[in-house]
């Protein structure tokens, strides 16, 4: 990929903790920097396997071309609990994109929508997806479903629509899985939606991004809690939390694109 393959490649942790520590800078610039570690989000390399490619998103991925991610979903897409716009994720996603692949445009559109499951966004497709053409698609999906739900329904034919209609348009798809939080884990269907979305993307050939295996991750390891990543709502992320999704999920797409730009 030109000069970007040029130089030493960073090691995933290397490169995740490089994001993490931008991440900060935007969070609290003026803290010291004993207020936040560069090592707290760190996540295991097996979490931030797609294991899908990424073939639009690696051909947009070269000096000169533009990137159009659009990301669909409900209020932790939206940015519910972060205390500005800029700091929910889709908006950090594009600033650490950017700083990671200098020579491409990157634009990444929020279309989070607070309170929706995913028949809402299907409603909705066509003007906040199809119209965009973008290169990648990610999908956050779940949450709602595990905390309204009895049952999962239609739940898995409503995603594989979703995929249809991404793959349609010749476009990447990116399913984000639920978040690890208190009111999430108070509803035991939560472990059908994840056993549920988890089938419908290795089924589909569909790239997973485990939020919540990676919460749990920073949350068990005792290294983040709860009251350091979430909004007092125990659901929401706060800006700290949107800053390791984020992070988390920049080093994702680098990993799952760069192979096929090499």
């Amino acid at each position: 990929m030109s000069s970007t393959t040029s130089r030493r490649r960073p090691r995933p942790a290397e490169r995740l903790r490089r994001l993490v520590a931008a991440a900060f800078l935007l969070v609290a610039p003026a803290a010291p920097a004993a207020a936040w570690s560069t090592d707290e989000c760190e996540v295991p390399d097996d979490l931030l396997r797609l294991d899908a490619p990424l073939t639009r998103t690696a051909q947009r991925l070269v000096p000169g071309g533009t990137l159009t991610i659009v990301a669909i979903g409900s209020s932790s897409t939206f940015g519910a609990g972060a205390s500005d716009p800029k700091m929910a994720y889709p908006s950090r996603l594009k600033r650490m994109l950017a700083a990671e692949m200098p020579e491409t445009r990157i634009r990444v559109m929020n279309r989070g929508v607070n309170g929706e499951v995913v028949a809402d966004m299907l409603a909705r497709w066509d003007r906040d997806v199809t119209a965009l053409q973008p290169d990648l698609v990610i999908w956050q999906v779940g949450a709602n479903a595990a905390l309204r739900a009895t049952a999962l329904g239609d739940y898995e034919d409503r995603l594989r629509e979703g995929i249809r209609r991404t793959r349609a348009i010749g476009a990447d798809m990116i399913l984000m899985d639920p978040q690890y939080a208190p009111k999430v884990l108070a509803r035991p269907i939560y472990r059908l939606v994840l056993a549920a979305t988890d089938r419908v993307a290795r089924e589909n050939g569909v790239g997973l991004f485990r939020r919540f295996q990676m919460m749990h991750h920073w949350v068990e390891g005792g290294v983040l809690t709860f009251p350091v990543l979430l909004d007092p709502d125990q659901i929401h992320l706060n800006d700290r939390g949107y800053a390791c999704v984020a992070a988390a999920l920049t080093d994702a797409i680098v990993q799952a694109a760069r192979p096929l730009t090499d």
